[in-house]
């Protein structure tokens, strides 16, 4: 397998790419670590929504993520929304900003011929967050996460994948396979918040709409749902039914037991987007996800680690 990883630049910012013979990813990792390039080099499909404007803004720590940064790949940690750190301790009432605080950081980062190792530290909160990133095949991403607490304090937190991938209405929207239904967060203009709906593929189900398809951008409208049950595996991802291209995400269900979904037609921005998000915190408040006890708890010194694999391909079915 032949594998780059170099030095490149990506609209006038410094950039890491990584390239096989199908995939092409481009990072940045002086700008939160964010991945703004996932291509499948056979059909030139490019999966991430792009940055608007001709160059990348470097956020600032504790701006609002949907004014700054509508595009790419982030990762959310310590929390989604802005809250208060709920643990007692020296922490507690620490204000965490909106999407948590690793997409408005700089992070380090080692190459090897393989893989980037990317790195960065908690302000708010005392930890160290590490993401690899190397190749499993041509056609398959390895994404290795481990987070360590050096403090003499337990911590609580969660993460989870923010990939923003570019959809058109044709894009089928795949969740976990046993999960026959999601509950909605986010209801926007066709959903009601704190209902369940049921997830039929392909079946008008709702508003003259399936479930799993997309509303044209001029729908204006946006919305998210989470499993609200437990599933036991960890599988979803995007499908393009007019050229068979898709983007695919597996994981351990034991390290991520819980998976968001977020979508966007034309609400945030001009674009159709979904947000497919495996987690280990159940909802996206921190504050929240503590008081139903489904968190990540890191005891003094303690660390964990999760992974997920991303597959680009063609399904001529």
């Amino acid at each position: 397998m032949n594998i780059i990883v170099k030095q490149t630049d990506f609209r006038g910012s410094y950039a890491i790419l990584m390239e096989s013979a199908a995939i092409k990813l481009i990072v940045l990792p002086q700008a939160g670590g964010s991945i703004v390039s996932l291509q499948y080099k056979e059909t030139g499909k490019e999966w991430l929504v792009n940055a608007l404007g001709e160059g990348i803004r470097q956020a600032s720590y504790g701006d609002t993520f949907s004014e700054e940064m509508m595009h790419g790949w982030d990762e959310c940690f310590p929390t989604i929304d802005a809250c208060h750190y709920p643990l007692p301790g020296s922490h507690k009432h620490t204000y965490l900003p909106d999407h948590g605080e690793l997409w408005s950081v700089v992070w380090t980062y080692n190459m090897t011929e393989h893989s980037l190792v990317t790195e960065t530290s908690g302000k708010a909160l005392p930890y160290s967050f590490t993401r690899t990133i190397s190749f499993i095949n041509e056609q398959t991403l390895q994404f290795s996460y481990l987070v360590r607490n050096p403090s003499e304090e337990p911590i609580t937190a969660f993460w989870c994948a923010h990939p923003l991938f570019s959809a058109t209405e044709h894009t089928q929207i795949q969740i976990p396979p046993e999960l026959d239904s999601v509950l909605c967060v986010v209801g926007g203009k066709r959903y009601e918040k704190g209902k369940s709906y049921k997830w039929n593929q392909g079946a008008v189900v709702h508003s003259g709409m399936a479930i799993d398809r997309l509303a044209p951008v001029s729908a204006q409208d946006s919305r998210k749902f989470y499993a609200g049950i437990p599933f036991a595996t960890g599988l979803a991802g995007l499908y393009e039914q007019d050229t068979g291209e898709f983007v695919q995400l597996s994981w351990s269900v034991k390290e991520l037991p819980y998976f968001g979904l977020w979508i966007n037609e034309g609400y945030y921005n001009d674009k159709l987007m979904v947000a497919l998000e495996p987690s280990n915190g159940f909802y996206d408040s921190l504050d929240e996800a503590h008081k139903r006890k489904k968190t990540l708890l890191l005891e003094p010194g303690a660390s964990a680690s999760w992974s997920i694999h991303v597959k680009l391909g063609v399904d001529y079915r």
